[in-house]
């Protein structure tokens, strides 16, 4: 097939939370171009339809103090907040002034009012489809930084595109997304990690009775590597067929992937305490208060009541299975505004720079904020 041409100002790669976002944001100041792989209906920002179980938890309250905010978000800090502005306060506020986005508090937590995730992806569309960024469905295969060209396939054959400004924020491997575009970031010459899931169920080497596959267990579930205690996690944790689940266990598979990356070789385990949680004691509980499928698990095995459940870890679950990918671009190789160093006209947003974040509305709000600074720089 004929290889066409074209050009614009700013080729936005990745119809995901920032991209789509993004492209909205830089309406009438430059000709923007959207390209997003997906060729179904509705395909943009489509991650915010599951957040959250169909509810959607879009920012989380950390992003507005960074006097207060914890450990994990100081490899983001410097995205966050710069020259005495908080930017994570200006983009919710440009989310609920400007889109009327609704936000509800749980705890630290942001949902829309009507706790629906579609009040949050119909006014990101709504804010699209307003703006003149023109979309078109294709995957880029091959961007030359030199000549600010990329190439770009799909159904009719290929494009190469020109641009002035490219943004990477096609995400990671994750979800529905089980193949990263290949070759793409290895034709950047740009540093970055293998993707690896994260977000996710663990499988377990103990065989999981079927008595206990369904079954819920509240408790402090704690990791260890080779012994060392990484990371404790309290929460609920759903038994599977195979190994764990649960929010306290998507937390700590990103503590594994950090271990692993350091480490393959890592011997890892998983300490289940169920006899306290939520600042209760129960260690004085008789067993016949015990559910049924923990007192028949402890007598099959032989394991002493109101000691910790022990697991040893056997992989992640697969891409399909995660909420969000570990690894990426390395996001020290970026300025302030996600522009890299040493190409003024290449940016990244998102889940395909090096940044990870444990469940809470993080991702997408890191999204969020970083597609607002962004196009900050770009309208300029």
């Amino acid at each position: 097939m004929k290889e066409t041409r074209s050009s614009c100002d700013v080729l936005v790669i990745g119809g995901g939370v920032a991209g789509t976002f993004l492209s909205s944001l830089l309406d009438g100041k430059r000709k923007v171009t959207l390209l997003e792989s997906d060729l179904k209906d509705n395909c943009l920002a489509k991650r915010i339809k599951v957040s959250g179980n169909g509810r959607c938890n879009f920012f989380n309250e950390d992003f507005l103090h960074p006097e207060s905010c914890p450990a994990f978000l100081s490899e983001a800090s410097r995205f966050l907040f710069a020259s005495g502005r908080n930017y994570a306060s200006e983009t919710l506020s440009y989310l609920t002034d400007r889109l009327g986005i609704v936000p509800f508090c749980e705890g630290r937590l942001y949902y829309p009012f009507f706790n629906r995730s579609e009040c949050v992806h119909s006014p990101l569309l709504e804010a699209f489809e307003r703006s003149s960024a023109r979309l078109i469905h294709g995957r880029a295969v091959f961007i030359d930084r030199k000549g600010k060209t990329c190439r770009i396939e799909n159904r009719e054959g290929s494009c190469l595109l020109s641009y002035e400004d490219v943004v990477l924020c096609c995400g990671g491997r994750s979800y529905d997304r089980d193949a990263f575009p290949s070759g793409l970031l290895p034709s950047l010459d740009i540093p970055f990690y293998p993707f690896t899931p994260s977000l996710c169920p663990v499988r377990v080497k103990e065989k999981i009775p079927s008595y206990l596959v369904g079954n819920r267990l509240r408790g402090t579930v704690s990791l260890f590597a080779d012994g060392r205690l990484v990371q404790k996690e309290a929460g609920e944790v759903l038994f599977k067929e195979d190994g764990l689940s649960g929010i306290c266990i998507f937390n700590l598979s990103l503590s594994v992937c950090r271990v692993l990356r350091k480490k393959a070789t890592a011997q890892l385990s998983f300490s289940i305490d169920y006899a306290s949680h939520d600042g209760a004691n129960g260690d004085g509980s008789s067993l016949s208060s015990f559910p049924f499928f923990l007192r028949r698990y402890l007598s099959e095995t032989g394991k002493d009541p109101f000691r910790p459940l022990e697991f040893t870890f056997s992989s992640l679950y697969p891409f399909r299975h995660s909420q969000a990918s570990f690894g990426g671009i390395d996001p020290s190789l970026f300025d302030e505004d996600f522009t890299l160093r040493s190409d003024p006209t290449f940016h990244a947003l998102g889940e395909v720079l090096d940044v990870n974040f444990p469940c809470g509305g993080y991702n997408i709000g890191f999204a969020l904020i970083g597609a607002y600074r962004l196009s900050e720089r770009l309208r300029r």
